[in-house]
């Protein structure tokens, strides 16, 4: 089979200290795996490290390697994962955090699959987090598997891959993380064709959690928001009949 082109992004806020290592394993991957590639950083503007310097000095190195701002104005990690998909340019796209709880050496096990399906969502063999952020994932899981009557196991699992006919054929309007389940529901309703494998999960070695208080709970503003997003889509469904 002939060499992908590949766009892979990653949604960073305050991720500095981690995208060395990032950028490093995925070059080196896509190296091996793809024809054509590019690497991007969607960077929200209201973080207060020096992601920004980080990625130019980067970009000395790897110059498959670019930049993009995520405005003050649109925050929310449903508008990256829309920005990192806006600025994609080739067919097969891949998103992951850029915190490295992920190993992105593990998309060789996707290759093979991109053009059979048309998203494939992994999910976590084991979820390495604090245990509060455990038993809140699994309920949230819980909650919209029932609500969308959806099989998967792991909604939010932030490592993905997407193929552009997918973005053309859908209008995603969440904000929160609630946009993950939207791109499945709204692709399955379509009748693309979604794939779950499973993937490690490791620790987070730098940074903090966004959305989560010093005790691993999500902050009660987090919480209002994927509610609402959580009705609204489900309503949207409705009036649209998908």
């Amino acid at each position: 089979m002939r060499k992908p082109n590949i766009s892979i992004f990653f949604p960073a806020y305050n991720e500095a200290e981690n995208l060395p290592l990032l950028i490093k394993r995925a070059d080196k991957v896509l190296r091996d795996v793809a024809d054509k590639y590019e690497m991007i950083i969607v960077n929200y503007e209201g973080s207060s490290d020096n992601t920004e310097e980080t990625v130019a000095g980067l970009r000395e190195k790897y110059r498959n390697l670019r930049l993009v701002s995520q405005p003050l104005n649109r925050k929310g990690i449903g508008e990256a994962i829309r920005i990192g998909f806006v600025n994609s340019s080739y067919e097969h796209i891949f998103y992951t955090d850029a915190d490295n709880q992920f190993d992105i050496r593990e998309i060789k096990k996707f290759i093979p699959l991109i053009t059979k399906y048309d998203v494939i969502a992994a999910y976590k063999k084991k979820r390495n987090d604090p245990l509060p952020r455990i038993i809140i994932s699994t309920i949230y899981n819980f909650i919209i598997r029932v609500v969308f009557n959806i099989p998967y196991k792991d909604v939010d699992c932030a490592f993905r891959y997407v193929n552009k006919r997918v973005i053309d054929a859908l209008t995603l309007k969440c904000v929160t993380g609630v946009a993950t389940t939207e791109l499945l529901v709204k692709a399955k309703k379509k009748g693309f064709k979604i794939k779950q494998i499973p993937v490690t999960h490791y620790p987070r070695l730098y940074g903090q959690p966004v959305f989560v208080s010093g005790t691993n709970i999500p902050r009660l503003r987090v919480i209002k928001q994927l509610v609402r997003e959580i009705i609204t889509l489900k309503k949207e469904l409705r009036e649209l009949d998908i």
